[in-house]
């Protein structure tokens, strides 16, 4: 029953164990993007939760912040900030992610005003100078978690935590390998996973996803698909899209596998350093990282191996320039190397689209011969 608790999460903001965590005295803290170093957070019992629109098509309050010339995803969480379903939250890290998103917390900021909103800058290149920097940042995290919330965040906690994420991450492979050549799972079933594990303590999810893995499921499919793009936690449309047949069985988004797949193993060396070299060497996976389109190619091209997919779906959200330009690139380049693609552009959550998407995936499923 535990993937059906997953889903539950998944599905829900505030969570019954976000719930518990907070009667308990322990904070609560926003942020939107795979580079925030949750060790950190959780070192002092600071819960990172990673906001989502969970599904949420209105944005017409939105709207009235954030044109709708902007990433419908973003506007989807604004308007749950702005309606209050993220009250429960005890601040904000504004992790510097792509323009829309930086627009977003502009906007939060102005409307809602948070106590706590913390500024936290991620480079757009990975090099020596800017490893060096991003380290610096980490810990000006720490000092600004220390500062507002009263509390001593010490390296050795910092290192036992960074230690309980390679054990996530290495049971997080093992569970999506168990969807490559003989699938045990949906890809809605993942992209859950995932969802909650940006909700939960990380004690917590472990547990629950140890428990998800010895369950086993009759798949059905016509062709096995991989998914890359933009962030994507519509587990509806991922549902509607394998009703079909096409089978999500990987996927290189930043809410699916590119969230933990290459993240580094701790190697004793000095943390702050570790967790800058850790963070934005799997930020690459990301079209807003300069200079890495031949690694994010060459990730989809060895998932896409290893889980022996028959294609792939490149998807955005409308007005996502960054995998919106990367995707007319990446179709071009993947079909050269002999994998099929379809690109998908979409607004979130948006029920007018599913028609459309299907149509486009029927297209897609019999020109793979499925």
């Amino acid at each position: 029953m535990s993937l059906s608790k997953i889903h539950e999460i998944a599905s829900t903001l505030e969570n019954e164990y976000v719930e518990k965590w907070r009667s308990e005295g322990n904070a609560v803290v926003g942020h939107a993007c795979i580079a925030m170093p949750k060790e950190v957070a959780e070192a002092v019992r600071i819960l990172p939760f990673r906001l989502r629109g969970a599904g949420n098509a209105d944005t017409s309050t939105a709207d009235s912040y954030l044109s709708r010339y902007n990433c419908s995803l973003c506007r989807s969480c604004l308007e749950l900030v702005l309606n209050g379903s993220y009250d429960f939250l005890d601040g904000l890290v504004r992790v510097r992610g792509c323009d829309h998103w930086m627009g977003t917390f502009d906007e939060v900021q102005h409307a809602k005003n948070p106590e706590f909103m913390h500024y936290f800058k991620v480079p757009h290149l990975v090099n020596g100078d800017t490893l060096e920097f991003f380290s610096n940042e980490i810990k000006r995290l720490k000092e600004a978690f220390e500062n507002r919330f009263g509390v001593e965040i010490t390296e050795d906690e910092i290192v036992r935590y960074a230690k309980v994420q390679d054990e996530i991450n290495e049971k997080m492979r093992e569970f999506y390998r168990l969807r490559f050549k003989k699938p045990r799972f949906y890809g809605s079933d993942a992209i859950a996973v995932v969802v909650a594990r940006e909700s939960l303590p990380s004690e917590v999810f472990l547990q629950l996803l140890e428990s998800a893995m010895a369950e086993k499921k009759k798949v059905d499919f016509r062709a096995k698909v991989l998914l890359a793009g933009s962030p994507l936690d519509e587990i509806e449309l991922i549902r509607k899209i394998e009703e079909m047949g096409a089978l999500i069985v990987a996927e290189t988004t930043c809410f699916g596998g590119g969230s933990f797949w290459n993240m580094a193993e701790y190697d004793g060396s000095e943390i702050y350093d570790f967790l800058a070299a850790k963070y934005l060497n799997n930020l690459k996976i990301c079209a807003r990282m300069f200079g890495e389109y031949a690694f994010r190619k060459n990730f989809i091209k060895s998932m896409a191996v290893e889980a022996e997919v028959d294609g792939v779906i490149l998807q955005h959200n409308k007005f996502c320039d960054l995998f919106g330009i990367e995707n007319a690139k990446l179709r071009m380049d993947l079909e050269k190397d002999g994998i099929p693609v379809l690109v998908l552009e979409k607004e979130y959550a948006s029920t007018a689209d599913i028609g459309r998407i299907k149509t486009r995936v029927q297209a897609f499923l019999e020109r793979l011969k499925r």
